[in-house]
């Protein structure tokens, strides 16, 4: 993210401010999650474990709670796109 890194303390100002807007919600993790996990793995199964599963992870929880992943990374919003998922890049 070159110049745009934050460090850790300012990354929870970040959240801070996202807990504090009426906006954002706060969720549990849904029951049966990993069904959609697994699924949504499926097609980096004879890769290597890496950044992926996080990824992934986030892919099926958003998938999960029917809400709109919001990310930076670019693979990440084309992957959810190929599966039909609502994504965006935050402008």
């Amino acid at each position: 993210m070159g110049d745009q890194l934050l460090t850790l303390k300012e990354a929870w100002q970040v959240y801070d401010s996202w807990m504090a807007d009426p906006r954002v919600e706060f969720y549990l993790e849904p029951r049966g999650v990993d069904t959609s996990f697994r699924k949504i793995t499926r097609p980096f199964a004879s890769l290597p474990s890496s950044k992926v599963i996080g990824d992934c992870w986030l892919l099926a929880f958003a998938a999960d709670i029917q809400a709109i992943l919001v990310t930076f990374d670019r693979a990440l919003l084309s992957h959810a796109r190929k599966l039909g998922h609502a994504a965006a890049i935050p402008a």
